[in-house]
């Protein structure tokens, strides 16, 4: 499994057994070391690493990418998002997340040699922030690889010995629910680090935080949540968790400022969303999104639905009737980029990613409180999750109306905490008072469609909420639904039981997570 373990330098092992073989065990053993270069590094240099690979690529990359297209908040017209779109190869080849594979490991790899280090007889040995906050990366890296591939290497992979070199090329596939405990320890041996000192300090490495350790703790209480709320179908006290569920938000973000924002990106480093669509254009506006927003007439419809290219310009549609409004339908859209319309999220190039946001606290919150049938806390939860949720797609479409300059012709206003609130008042809360849960998971839906790199935690409540047989979301694609990724290429031909578990990867279709009821 060494595309899993790699990036670390590999020295070439030269036999000498025919000319040196009364050589002593000792000197063989340290004919291949490196001594001109250092072999390992501060963890917080590591850190920086690990937070940009995580942001830009895990959270931001192709799982984003391509859960947009399955839970219909864009729709795939060329290429292999066109082949996801219409569920031809893509979504069952194992070559179709490789890269994503391969870099989550590596980057729970980083985050591991970090924790080590910073061990008793490490060389970071006192740094507890810097170990803390490995343990909340370990622990955020871990969950996206049991949540998209279930049952997944895990003890035995992302593990290296002191020279960095793998300790298992075969590693064997652990249960989603054992990787889950050690998620929760993690987060929990985090929570205790957080609030301790380091010897030396984060600082501009850090580039969710600075080194805040108070912003790193409230990050992994979210995260606490998160997970619990992911756990609840197998909870044994589900009432008991919600009430968890509450007491790790309040201990969370209490406003926009506190998330884990990865907020790095200029015209030279841009966001990956909008990296994907520049080079691929691959995406159009979603017929059954753009029906769920004009039916509540959702202010973020006129403010990010874009027309197709017309002279070289972008028309902000005036609603659903407008002739400049041309959406694709979901599941058999024509192969074609210059039919259709565009989300403005495409053009949002500066859009920070969002590992964890501020408004995913406060949907966790009313979700908790809704279950409880808590419903006038539920509801002022909710209320400020949409707020802050709108302001998010607000921020990025100016972003996007930034880049393309006089390419667009603007025809809305800019989405204001005012117009949320008036937005709520008269169109969310009358849904909400029928049936709130509903309410809160659609709205939860709308808050992640975006350049923020949240499509992956909505796949995950679309996957969670079916295995209650609660089908929110009324998707039009009549295709079969991939409910899991199917393991990267890497490993189905170099490892054994990776190889066996993939088989042919049509089990996406059928065989559910085990947090999502079933048993792999």
């Amino acid at each position: 499994m060494k595309t899993i373990i790699g990036s670390l330098k590999t020295l070439t092992v030269v036999s000498f057994s025919l000319i040196f073989s009364a050589c002593s065990e000792d000197i063989m053993d340290n004919i291949n070391k490196d001594t001109s270069h250092t072999n390992s590094v501060e963890g917080k240099f590591i850190m920086t690493d690990v937070i940009t690979s995580t942001a830009f690529s895990n959270v931001g990359g192709d799982f984003n990418t391509y859960f947009s297209s399955y839970i219909e908040y864009e729709v795939g017209i060329d290429n292999q998002l066109y082949n996801a779109e219409t569920r031809l190869n893509e979504p069952s080849a194992a070559s179709t997340f490789n890269n994503i594979w391969s870099g989550t490991y590596t980057s729970l790899k980083n985050a591991r040699i970090i924790i080590n280090q910073c061990n008793e007889g490490g060389r970071d040995e006192g740094n507890y922030i810097t170990k803390g906050a490995a343990e909340v990366m370990a622990a955020y890296n871990s969950a996206l690889l049991t949540d998209m591939f279930g049952d997944t290497p895990y003890s035995e992979a992302a593990v290296v010995d002191e020279n960095g070199s793998p300790m298992y090329m075969t590693p064997k596939i652990d249960k989603q629910e054992e990787i889950y405990a050690t998620i929760m320890t993690l987060l929990d041996d985090a929570i205790v680090n957080l609030q301790k000192e380091d010897l030396s300090p984060l600082g501009n490495y850090d580039l969710l935080y600075g080194g805040d350790a108070g912003k790193w703790l409230k990050f992994a209480y979210g995260l606490k949540a998160r997970y619990t709320m992911r756990l609840l179908n197998r909870s044994s006290d589900k009432d008991g968790d919600l009430k968890k569920v509450l007491e790790y938000t309040a201990k969370s973000f209490s406003s926009a400022a506190d998330q884990a924002a990865f907020a790095v990106y200029d015209v030279n480093n841009i966001n990956p969303f909008y990296g994907f669509f520049a080079s691929r254009a691959a995406f159009a506006n979603s017929e059954s999104l753009g029906a769920k927003l004009s039916e509540r007439k959702d202010p973020r419809f006129t403010r990010v639905m874009l027309s197709p290219t017309q002279g070289g310009k972008r028309i902000q549609v005036t609603g659903a009737s407008d002739p400049n409004y041309v959406p694709a339908p979901n599941g058999t859209p024509e192969q074609n980029m210059q039919k259709y319309g565009v989300s403005a999220f495409v053009y949002s190039g500066t859009a920070p990613t969002l590992l964890l946001s501020f408004h995913e606290i406060k949907f966790l919150e009313a979700e908790a409180l809704s279950r409880l049938n808590r419903t006038s806390e539920a509801e002022a939860a909710l209320k400020e999750a949409v707020s802050s949720a709108i302001l998010n797609t607000e921020n990025s479409v100016a972003s996007a109306i930034t880049t393309l300059g006089s390419n667009i012709t603007v025809t809305s206003q800019a989405l204001t905490e005012e117009a949320a609130n008036s937005y709520f008042e008269a169109n969310v809360k009358p849904l909400f008072a029928i049936d709130p849960l509903k309410e809160v998971m659609l709205q939860k839906y709308f808050a992640f469609w975006g350049a923020s790199g949240e499509a992956t935690e909505s796949f995950n409540d679309v996957r969670r909420l079916k295995a209650e047989g609660k089908d929110f979301y009324a998707f039009k694609n009549t295709k079969k639904f991939p409910i899991r990724c199917p393991y990267g290429n890497s490993d189905t031909s170099a490892n054994p039981e990776v190889k066996a578990a993939y088989g042919d990867g049509q089990y996406i279709y059928s065989e559910q997570v085990w947090w999502a009821g079933g048993n792999r």
